[in-house]
């Protein structure tokens, strides 16, 4: 990891959320992963990537998987996991894997995450119904 929280009692990290809060909150982390890699991407040719920088796409990408998995509300989790593969998330989880255990872990939520989807509605669908579009 390339930098450590400092989480207190009162960290908003800490925050117990469930429902349209917790799929707000995970939205940022979604955006953290397209902003890092687009980082990474717009870089290349400047300065060394090295791998850590890389890992941390993923490791802000399992945070989500993670918060997918604690989430009660079914409804926001199936919203939840429509965005991951709406946002291209998924992908970034996959390509951005350099190590032996974080790969497995990537492929392990990537098989849960296709397995707890909505197999009745499109991921497209689910997430614009999320926002309310039409």
């Amino acid at each position: 990891s390339l930098y450590k929280y400092y989480l207190h009692n009162t960290s908003v990290s800490r925050l117990h959320r469930q429902g349209n809060k917790n799929l707000n909150y995970q939205r940022h982390y979604i955006k953290i992963t397209r902003l890092l890699e687009k980082l990474n991407r717009n870089y290349a040719d400047k300065i060394m990537i090295y791998p850590e920088f890389h890992q941390q796409i993923t490791y802000e990408a399992l945070r989500v998987c993670h918060a997918v998995r604690k989430e009660p509300d079914i409804l926001t989790r199936q919203r939840m996991i429509a965005e991951i593969f709406t946002s291209g998330m998924y992908k970034r989880l996959i390509t951005n894997v350099r190590s032996v255990k974080v790969g497995y872990q990537a492929l392990l939520w990537s098989f849960r995450l296709w397995q707890w989807r909505d197999k009745t509605r499109s991921h497209h669908r689910i997430t614009r119904s999320a926002f309310n579009l039409r």
